[in-house]
């Protein structure tokens, strides 16, 4: 049985939309199913999961994002001799307690090998009982969008839609490129001047790094400079989701980034598109672009 807070945790200071008022009407309503939420960037979805954590009265819960947690999965699943219950059963635990609420910010899958292992854990969870609640910005239809491996993932596809109601939160608005969080990370900048110090995108992006790489960065970190940075479309399509992937994670860690590029924000993803590219340049919307 899904676990529900009760409605007026969602009322704010703000007005709901339309689609954010049915998700949270969603969420609060007692269910047998977990929830997937998905629409695009911007909308709402990790407020409206954190209120729903937040509030949600259960013994054990656990929120994640996406990246967090598939980095501790690959450990576990090593350290535990290729045994995916051995690995849920470590990362749900706290102590003495196993989570039995699992909450997942911007859940998508992209490669193959992620796929294979992404399907062993939602079989090991929906095994044990664990309640499910997801955002992302992609439908469960869409998820390994690659059409050579899409195939091979419809299977866990239809089991995510038998365990979770699907709920779209797609209102009009973007909000992230309406006004900033407040959040270190929007008191950064996008910057054409050169920079003395910092990263390169070069060696942040273009060498074989993986997210775990990024997380590894910024643990101990508050703040970041990237420089040399380039339009998007003139770098290969693995560079180009590396560098996603780190605006992720900065994002997600609220670390205050300073970015130097050669083009203007308003020009960095010309002739791009695609829903991770959406991602990318709605969360750098909110940074300062002015110098």
């Amino acid at each position: 049985m899904r676990p529900t807070p009760p409605r007026r945790v969602f009322d704010t200071t703000f007005t709901l939309d339309d689609a954010q008022a049915a998700a949270a009407d969603a969420l609060s309503t007692p269910g047998t199913r977990g929830i997937y939420l998905w629409g695009p960037v911007g909308r709402g979805k990790t407020w409206l999961l954190d209120t729903f954590f937040a509030h949600v009265d259960v013994p054990a819960k656990k929120r994640v994002h996406f990246h967090s947690f598939f980095r501790d999965l690959h450990r576990a699943y090593f350290r535990h001799g290729f045994a995916i219950d051995a690995a849920i059963e470590e990362i749900l635990t706290t102590g003495r307690v196993t989570a039995s609420l699992l909450c997942f910010d911007e859940f998508h899958v992209h490669d193959i090998g992620d796929a294979r292992l992404i399907t062993r854990m939602l079989d090991a969870l929906f095994a044990r009982g664990v309640v499910l609640v997801l955002t992302s910005n992609y439908a469960p239809d869409d998820l390994l969008p690659n059409p050579l491996f899409h195939p091979a993932f419809v299977p866990t596809i239809e089991r995510l839609k038998e365990h979770l109601d699907v709920v779209c939160v797609d209102g009009p608005v973007d909000y992230r490129s309406v006004g900033t969080s407040g959040s270190r990370f929007a008191s950064g900048t996008w910057s054409l001047h050169p920079a003395r110090d910092g990263h390169t995108f070069a060696e942040l992006c273009c060498a074989p790094r993986s997210t775990g790489d990024y997380l590894r960065m910024v643990e101990a970190t508050t703040s970041l400079t990237v420089t040399q940075i380039p339009a998007l479309a003139g770098v290969d399509e693995f560079a180009a989701q590396r560098f996603a992937n780190l605006v992720d994670v900065l994002y997600d860690r609220d670390v205050r980034t300073e970015f130097h590029a050669g083009v203007s924000l308003h020009e960095f993803a010309v002739g791009c598109s695609g829903l991770d590219t959406d991602r990318l340049i709605s969360r750098l919307s909110e940074l300062d672009s002015t110098r």
